[in-house]
């Protein structure tokens, strides 16, 4: 009995203890519809180490967020998001493996998303933004022609940038 009582009391002072206690955590979601696009913005207490990528049939957007555990926030994400919102059929949040969860974003259409991490400003903490934007005209015809002609292996992406005068 001693010996699992010494156990239990080094562990419980080890830094190892206190490492389990520093995770992220996510604090709020929130979601903005709009015609131009949706963003999805979770806030978190610390910054996260994250990965993304689409499916197909359906389409989807996954992200994986490393180093945090599902809690009643990421539990709740399904109930917000409307039937009205023009991109997001569902959104919803589980333990993909230990440590890490996963976001799956069900798509009502193929979309162009960006994903990217926002630093604390005010009275908002770190925030890690889904921004789901609609496929651009020749995102489309590249998109059309890249299933009917996929030999040609034509490539498409959204990509934003600003231009410097000197």
């Amino acid at each position: 009995l001693l010996r699992y009582a010494g156990a239990t009391l080094i562990l419980s002072v080890s830094p190892l203890a206190g490492a389990v206690a520093r995770l992220p955590s996510v604090l709020s979601v929130r979601i903005w519809p709009a015609a131009d696009y949706t963003r999805v913005t979770l806030e978190h207490d610390a910054p996260l180490k994250f990965t993304h990528f689409t499916v197909e049939n359906p389409d989807r957007l996954v992200v994986d967020i490393e180093g945090v555990e599902f809690n009643s926030v990421l539990d709740s994400l399904a109930r917000k998001v409307t039937t009205d919102d023009p991109y997001i059929k569902l959104l919803r949040a589980g333990r993909y493996k230990p440590g890490v969860v996963r976001l799956v974003m069900e798509l009502k259409t193929k979309v162009a998303p960006q994903v990217f991490e926002v630093k604390p400003a005010g009275e908002y903490g770190h925030r890690l933004v889904l921004d789901v934007y609609p496929l651009t005209p020749m995102q489309q015809g590249m998109l059309f022609q890249s299933l009917f002609a996929p030999e040609q292996q034509i490539a498409f992406g959204r990509q934003s940038g600003q231009l410097l005068d000197e």
